[in-house]
């Protein structure tokens, strides 16, 4: 199972560089923190790669705060927080974020 995030900061049109990202799993009485990185220059994140991740409720957390802080802007969303499930424990996923200072937006792309 591979699970990876792309960041693309839309309003300037390049890859978010340094985009600190968390993956949490859901736990009883709230969340787990499984791993975390941040976004290399091409503005992807590999969080998981090699083995099977347990079937369940994530989230991936973006501190866009920080981003657009280093940009000299001020993030209507701190964070965005992308809320998803894994039902094959070997499936890949990857998913984007696209962002602006004041929006931002998610899809799947499966591969």
């Amino acid at each position: 199972m591979r699970l990876s995030v792309y960041v693309v900061d839309c309003a300037n049109g390049v890859a978010a560089t340094d985009v600190g990202v968390q993956l949490r799993a859901r736990a009883e009485g709230g969340w787990r923190k499984v791993t975390c990185g941040q976004t290399g220059s091409d503005g992807l994140l590999s969080l998981w790669s090699g083995r099977p991740i347990d079937p369940g409720i994530y989230q991936l957390v973006f501190d866009l705060d920080q981003y657009y802080a280093v940009l000299g802007m001020v993030s209507l969303f701190p964070r965005a927080i992308v809320e998803f499930r894994v039902r094959d424990p070997n499936a890949d996923l990857h998913l984007p974020l696209v962002t602006t200072s004041n929006s931002y937006s998610t899809f799947s792309a499966d591969s």
